[in-house]
């Protein structure tokens, strides 16, 4: 009784896995253009009612060229791309919370209050070559032709550390999670100061998807 309880779980757990698991395949290594059979194949894993885990590999090899991962629509988790031997050759971390919203920690100082012309402000060049850096237009949103302006609110505290992230004006969910991951990869700047004195700050950046 036993046995046949057991063999029946795991005939259980093999037509779920089968259910939830979708192949897709491709005739190009973008993903772009669907066929019935194709050298890149797209599996797609249910791993649960709001996450999907997504590997994209040559068919007849079975070598991964990318994996990524969904909350919904939005960008979960570590998304991984491998070179031509199957190792990782980056990584891009989406494992946070959006958050939306003006947050204003106590004692914060606006950053217009400090008087500093923006110019002469070192750390806005480095946020600037910062998001050059790391910026990248989601696939979904160049299909979908989709552009916009989000606007990053954050704070500096008085050893210049990063936090307090959050979308002040968003665009759309896939550029909102964009710009979360450039902002949240940038971890520290120079402490700002008033009156001789190191302060908490906050601030708003802007970063705009432009499709030419």
């Amino acid at each position: 009784m036993t046995r046949i309880l057991i063999l029946l779980l795991l005939f259980s757990n093999l037509v779920i896995s089968q259910v939830d698991s979708e192949i897709k395949y491709f005739k190009d290594k973008y993903g772009r253009t669907e066929v019935e059979s194709g050298p890149y194949m797209l599996e797609i894993k249910k791993i649960n009612d709001s996450v999907t885990n997504h590997i994209f590999t040559k068919t007849k090899k079975g070598q991964k060229i990318w994996s990524k991962s969904y909350l919904g629509k939005q960008p979960y988790g570590l998304w991984t791309q491998y070179d031509k031997k199957g190792n990782i050759e980056s990584t891009r971390d989406y494992n946070f919370t959006l958050k939306y919203g003006e947050f204003i920690p106590e004692n914060a100082i606006k950053y217009s209050e400090l008087g500093i012309p923006i110019q002469s402000d070192s750390n806005n060049k480095k946020i600037q070559q910062h998001i050059v850096k790391h910026f990248r237009y989601p696939e979904i949103a160049q299909e979908n032709g989709t552009q916009g302006k989000v606007t990053v609110q954050f704070t500096v505290d008085k050893n210049g550390k990063i936090d307090n992230l959050r979308i002040l004006e968003g665009a759309d969910i896939a550029l909102d999670t964009e710009c979360f991951t450039i902002m949240n990869s940038l971890k520290q700047l120079e402490p700002y100061k008033k009156d001789g004195q190191n302060v908490l700050v906050y601030k708003t950046t802007p970063i705009t998807f432009r499709l030419q």
